[in-house]
């Protein structure tokens, strides 16, 4: 595995039409929705990590919301801390 795959970058572009990079870490599906866990650092120990669901998929591009919904966000956060055993996942209570 090379140390930076740039196949796991993901251009990400804010409500507010502000693109960052983010970088895929795993994907999951749940009742039929599929999800990936992403970081804004590929490096970083403390970095930040959010959860996207896929909102629609065609063979270009893919579109992805952050998922908000506590329940939601809950549920999938405990799969992906099932597949990655050596990464803690917490929420950000701020």
């Amino acid at each position: 595995m090379s140390e930076k795959n740039d196949n796991r970058m993901i251009k990400f572009t804010t409500d507010d039409g502000i693109e960052i990079d983010l970088y895929a870490i795993a994907d999951t599906k749940l009742n039929g929705k599929n999800y990936i866990l992403v970081s804004d650092s590929e490096d970083d120990m403390e970095a930040n990590a959010y959860i996207l669901k896929e909102l629609a998929s065609d063979n270009k591009e893919v579109a992805y919301d952050l998922v908000v919904d506590e329940k939601e966000l809950n549920a999938v956060g405990e799969i992906f801390n099932e597949l990655l055993e050596d990464v803690d996942i917490v929420e950000d209570v701020d």
